[in-house]
Order: C-alpha cells, then structure tokens, then sequence
C-alpha cells in the first residue's frame, strides 16, 4: 500500500471520529435548549445516524488498513464500503473528501530502493539486463536482429 494512501485512510478514520464528537455535541445542545427553541426531533434521530455511520467508518477504515496495510486488497471491500456510508451520510465531509482522493493514488511505488539485492532470475535482473541492452542498441553497438534476438532470450 502506498504510504500516502495509508496516511489519508488514517486521517479520514480520525475525521469520521470527530464527526462523532460534533454529532454528540448537536444531541447535547438539542436538550439543552428551550423546547420552544429546539428544531425538529428529525435532526437528533439524524445525529443518531450520522454517530453510528461514523463509527462504522472509521472501523471500517481501520480494519482495511490492518497489519501496515499488507492486506489492503483483500479487504478492499471494507474500505468501499467506507467510502459509500461516507458519501451517503455527508458528500462534503472532510472524511468523504479524503476518501475519494485516495481512490485516485496509485498503488505502485515509482522509487525502488537501490540498496535492494539483485537477486538471479528476479524481475529487477530482467529489467537491468533489458535497460543495458536498450543503451547498447541506442550506441549502434547491437543491431536490429541482434536486440531483438537477445530481448527474445530475456523475455
């Protein structure tokens, strides 16, 4: 999973949980006003909701990313299922906003680590081995046969 990926799912977790908090605060607020003052019971049954949504969000969030997020994509249900109560509940919330940012990053990580060992037969060896012969062939050391021969031998 790629790191940044992992840092907004955290964030959007702890977001869902403030919204948590500020629903507490609107159910507060409802009592403690003049009955005459209160608005309609509608928006603390919706307050309810929201609590519940939000929680079930950020433990959503929380079970997707589990174990560093090594198991991402086999719980990748989890984390759409995240994003839809989100989006349900609140379109502009904060914890929807970063949702959808995430589902745009791109799992794969452009930088390799160039202490990583080159190991015979890997991936990295094949991908070496291709690069110098792509130089040799732009420096006319290798010919069209001879590149295309020996890319056949790689691949």
């Amino acid at each position: 999973m790629n790191k940044t990926k992992k840092v907004l799912i955290i964030l959007a977790a702890i977001f869902s949980l403030a919204d948590v908090g500020l629903n507490i605060y609107d159910i507060v607020t409802f009592f403690m006003t003049k009955p005459e003052a209160r608005p309609a019971v509608f928006y603390v049954i919706f307050s309810f909701l929201e609590i519940a949504a939000s929680v079930a969000v950020a433990v959503l969030l929380i079970m997707a990313i589990w174990k560093n997020g090594t198991l991402f994509r086999s719980r990748y249900g989890l984390y759409v299922t995240a994003l839809v109560i989100s989006i349900i509940m609140n379109l502009l919330s904060i914890t929807s906003i970063l949702l959808i940012v995430t589902i745009f990053l791109s799992d794969w990580e452009w930088v390799k680590p160039k202490d990583e060992p080159i190991v015979k037969g890997s991936q990295r060896e094949k991908e070496m081995l291709i690069a110098d012969l792509r130089e040799k062939h732009n420096k006319g050391e290798l010919t069209d046969e001879q590149f295309q021969e020996e890319l056949a031998k790689l691949l």
